[in-house]
């Protein structure tokens, strides 16, 4: 019974990465850097910053800990406390995605960028958030179940889909003039507030 659970788990993670790699490829389009800075002072990204969150989910340590019978205690220890920090880090990056996905709409709406026409980038932004969504619960799931270094491949890119979605919003702010980023930030708190 726990094989079948795994096979199919495997299949999951299989199917989510090629509809990840699927979806992303319109969204890897250099954005101007100023754009992505200013966005990210405005959204407040706490989940996307943590620059070396994938460390979480390595099981070098681990590894080296277990390895040592006396330290057995400690790599149990070690491993439930990497559990938790990755759940947390996880639910982080959703919160974020979510920022992103409401920043992006206000940018359009609030802040009129124009949308590119003929391209359906409203679409493909659309299944990115939703791919997004998805994958991260999925690897939030297999955190839980498996534990922090299970599937550590495919938690370790846990990220990348915030990051899509960040370029999107970023490209929509750079749409707009930047002399109106002040207005559009104040505007944005308020918001938020």
């Amino acid at each position: 019974m726990i094989g079948l659970f795994l096979f199919i788990l495997a299949g999951i993670v299989l199917l989510t990465t090629f509809l990840t790699l699927g979806l992303q490829g319109p969204l890897t389009r250099d954005v101007d850097a100023s754009a992505v800075a200013a966005m990210g002072q405005m959204v407040g990204l706490k989940g996307a910053s943590f620059v070396q969150g994938d460390r979480l989910l390595d099981d070098t340590e681990y590894q080296l800990l277990r390895s040592n019978p006396d330290l057995r205690q400690v790599a149990a220890q070690y491993r439930k406390n990497r559990r938790e920090l990755a759940l947390m880090w996880i639910d982080v990056l959703l919160k974020d995605l979510h920022a992103l996905w409401l920043f992006r709409q206000f940018v359009i709406q609030r802040g009129g960028a124009p949308t590119k026409p003929g391209e359906d980038e409203e679409w493909v932004i659309l299944r990115s958030f939703v791919v997004a969504v998805i994958l991260l619960n999925l690897v939030k799931v297999s955190v839980f179940i498996l534990g922090p270094f299970a599937l550590s491949r495919m938690a370790c890119g846990a990220r990348r889909p915030v990051d899509a979605v960040s370029r999107a919003a970023a490209s929509a702010l750079a749409r707009i003039p930047s002399t109106g980023w002040s207005d559009l930030e104040r505007a944005w708190t308020n918001t938020t507030a």
